[in-house]
């Protein structure tokens, strides 16, 4: 078994199940056209029989003044 799980990286939810590669980032690209908050807060995970792989990702950092 192989496909894609679009995850939202905020919270670790499983937005949806994606088998083909095409539509996996066809889907991506477009929530992060139509909703552009969502910019570097969702991935693709693939999976198949190996461990998988993480596709697109980008780590934040928030700084906040202690005053």
């Amino acid at each position: 078994m192989q496909g894609f799980l679009l995850v939202d990286d905020r919270d670790g939810r499983v937005l949806a199940e994606i088998v083909d590669p095409v539509e996996a980032f066809r889907v991506l690209d477009e929530l992060e056209q139509d909703y552009p908050e969502l910019g570097g807060t969702l991935c693709l995970v693939r999976f198949d029989g190996r461990k998988g792989s993480l596709i697109g990702t980008e780590a934040t950092t928030r700084v906040q003044p202690l005053t």
